[in-house]
């Protein structure tokens, strides 16, 4: 109960100018250079600075998506079921497969030369990276070893020959569409489950074993067509938590909880910059204050808008007292009561 005494925020608290300050000033100690943290089994993260601004920025798609993926109780002490799930989660190419292929566009045919290894490493026979080129349209596809898989494409011309040969190359065997990497880590308590590069959390969610409610992504547009506006806020304050606390700062989750519910509350994500919550004030001045003056003025004439000058910026631009602190407290003294003052001498 102290605990929520303590944090309660008094009336007239500049909390915006508060949590601003608090993530800013740590923000500007941050390396200013792009840089990725490698993870456990070369998951590759976006960290730091970079990642913060593709947070506030509201980029759609982050640079480095990534998914963790815990699995049902029955399962996620099980390797070998784990180990099934992985299979059916990495995306594996036709081109991750051979070892090399022979071409002749001329006569319109592709071999494809299995590697053992790879087709070993991840359990596929030359049977089903057959049946599953044969499913493409226009070719002609025929084993001719458990290692060799000859196609036969059916184009009029030689570009159009290239074209499907380069198709069936970059092609996926098995696995989801976007999870490019893979693989399998285990816990403390001795469960497993599965990191990936790449995130697609609603065809994951469809294979059987998977804990829908425990499927962490850093995709934030994903996770709000998938789980809703609330799971989205919270992956935000998340990440810009977890960002900052890696770089060895120490902020308050009220202030990055703000920023979060700055960008959501609308029930959509906006970026903090001038093509979201700054550009979307209803002041003028406050628009005006940020990026693009002569635009928000020109427009702001020409359609005839009005500033009520609630705001802190606004005020400060015309050096209005703000409505913040003592400047939102207004006195007002009865008549009656000032009957009972008693003028001192010489007044």
């Amino acid at each position: 109960m102290s605990k929520f005494e303590d944090s309660k925020v008094v009336p007239g608290e500049a909390v915006g100018t508060v949590a601003a300050q608090s993530i800013g000033e740590p923000g500007t100690q941050m390396v200013l250079r792009s840089f990725h943290s490698a993870g456990i089994s070369s998951v590759i993260t976006t960290k730091g600075l970079p990642r913060i601004i593709e947070i506030v920025d509201a980029r759609k798609k982050p640079k480095a998506p990534v998914m963790e993926i815990r699995l049902e109780k029955g399962i996620e002490k099980k390797y070998e079921k784990v180990r099934e799930i992985w299979r059916m989660v990495e995306e594996v190419m036709t081109s991750s497969l051979i070892s090399s292929f022979d071409e002749d566009l001329k006569a319109g045919t592709l071999v494809l030369h299995l590697e053992k290894e790879k087709m070993a490493f991840y359990e596929i026979t030359g049977k089903t990276v057959a049946s599953k080129l044969s499913k493409k349209e226009g070719v002609e596809v025929s084993q001719i070893d458990s290692e060799t898989i000859k196609i036969k494409y059916m184009g009029k011309t030689t570009q159009a020959t290239r074209t499907a040969f380069v198709n069936i190359l970059n092609s996926p065997v098995i696995g989801i569409r976007g999870i490019i990497k893979a693989s399998i880590q285990q816990a403390d308590d001795s469960s497993f489950y599965i990191t990936t590069s790449g995130s697609n959390m609603e065809e994951v969610m469809k294979i059987e074993g998977v804990d829908k409610w425990h499927l962490y992504s850093n995709d934030i547009f994903e996770v709000l067509k998938v789980y809703g506006i609330e799971a989205a806020r919270n992956l935000i304050a998340h990440e810009l938590s977890d960002v900052i606390a890696e770089e060895g700062f120490t902020v308050s989750f009220r202030h990055i909880a703000l920023v979060a519910d700055a960008m959501t509350h609308t029930g959509g994500i906006r970026s903090v910059g001038r093509h979201g919550v700054a550009g979307e004030k209803e002041s003028v001045f406050a628009r005006a204050a940020y990026e693009e003056t002569v635009k928000h003025f020109t427009n702001a004439s020409v359609f005839g808008e009005r500033d009520t000058l609630k705001g802190v910026a606004e005020n400060i631009l015309i050096g209005k007292q703000i409505g913040l602190g003592t400047g939102r407290i207004k006195l007002a003294v009865k008549k009656d009561d000032l009957k009972k003052i008693k003028p001192k001498k010489g007044d």
